[in-house]
């Protein structure tokens, strides 16, 4: 893990010294400077992730002679490695421009969207994202097309359009993208409140075997019906990313529901809300079939900013009167109210070094230990 730290600190500093500067072109040097770690190290890996060799060296190889059997690729996806051949017919082309496209969306969201880009940061590798793209390459490239997009659904003048065109390219690269279309009725109305999402919850966690049913149905005569059968064809009760979520959901609901009654709301409360219900509900589906926890990565990501916007939106002073009327009623807490958020921000850091610790340290999922360049394939760093 030394590499990812490293990597981590790297970019921590950078973003630091940006918050210190005033001028932009010193902020936007920073900030690129912060991204380049992240790209350095997913762009120059050799057998890192569970999936580098045996799909994408694979099926680079296998374009580069001409051929296109059962390889079972989206169209967008051949054309960009096509593009890639071009340039060279050595395997790590794709990584390198695949790996540009990922952080460099990511990255670009972070820095300009998010209310916190070093909390950010911190999420997209403790939360396992990066880890993450670093196997599911494909399914990474779209959801950075989306996490890019969903800008244009913001503020007076949403150009939807503009938002449909990126998700129509993510699905050409990875066809579970069309589902976020979804978003573009997420910013104007809340549709996640708690009196359906938590029993929906339960329902979908006792019937998960019936819904293995439903889908079934609705898969089977597409490329995904290998999922049907195998290893893939089996659910995974995963009650560390459930309870996650579900934090995270009754987190933003009860921040959304206090300002609320103040008129504090803007598009971003209610699209950010709407999405991690929707992170919920999926990752509960996923007890049911491993699909849908493919789906959820789509929206668990958005905590790469929501998760700040939401922090940064706690109305501290009524959080402490709620904590005082079911703890220390007599003690006085006004004291503390101006460091709640940063409090709730080291809280929120804990909670993913945790998670973290449980998925990537100990378990070592998508395979992303030991660390090899493609400079020293035989060098291993642990």
């Amino acid at each position: 893990m030394i590499v990812y730290i490293v990597m981590l600190l790297i970019s921590i500093i950078f973003i630091f010294l940006a918050s210190k500067l005033t001028k932009k072109w010193q902020k936007v040097i920073c900030y690129i400077l912060a991204s380049l770690p992240f790209f350095l190290v997913s762009a120059f890996r050799y057998g890192v992730g569970t999936d580098y060799g045996k799909r994408y060296m694979y099926s680079y190889d296998v374009l580069g002679k001409g051929e296109n059997r059962n390889l079972n690729l989206e169209p967008g996806y051949i054309i960009l490695a096509k593009l890639c051949l071009l340039i060279s017919t050595e395997y790590y082309t794709i990584f390198i421009v695949t790996s540009a496209i990922i952080v460099g969306f990511f990255m670009l969201t972070i820095f300009t969207k998010s209310k916190n880009p070093l909390l950010s940061v911190i999420i997209f590798l403790l939360g396992g994202f990066f880890f993450d793209s670093l196997n599911i390459m494909r399914q990474y490239l779209a959801m950075s097309l989306v996490v890019f997009g969903y800008r244009f659904l913001l503020g007076k003048k949403r150009y939807w359009i503009l938002y449909v065109m990126c998700v129509l390219l993510a699905t050409s690269l990875h066809s579970t993208a069309i589902i976020m279309l979804v978003l573009l009725f997420f910013p104007k109305k809340m549709l996640s409140s708690y009196l359906w999402v938590l029993p929906s919850v339960v329902a979908v966690l006792l019937l998960n075997e019936n819904l293995f049913t439903i889908l079934a149905m609705v898969i089977e005569d597409t490329r995904f019906a290998q999922y049907l059968t195998g290893q893939f064809a089996q659910g995974e009760v995963s009650f560390l990313f459930i309870g996650e979520n579900l934090v995270f959901y009754l987190f933003m609901y009860y921040i959304y529901r206090k300002n609320k009654k103040t008129g504090n709301i803007s598009s971003e409360d209610i699209l950010y809300l709407n999405v991690q219900a929707c992170a919920l509900l999926a990752m509960c589906a996923g007890t049911c079939h491993m699909l849908f926890i493919r789906i959820a990565l789509y929206f668990s990501v958005f905590q790469v900013i929501s998760v700040p916007y939401y922090i940064s939106k706690m109305p501290a002073k009524e959080i402490v009167e709620d904590i005082k009327k079911i703890t220390f009623k007599k003690l006085d807490l006004s004291k503390f109210e101006k460091y709640f958020q940063k409090a709730m921000t080291v809280l929120v850091v804990l909670c993913f070094i945790f998670a973290f610790t449980r998925t990537n340290i100990l378990v070592n999922t998508n395979e992303v230990v030991p660390y090899r360049t493609i400079f020293n394939k035989e060098l291993k760093i642990y």
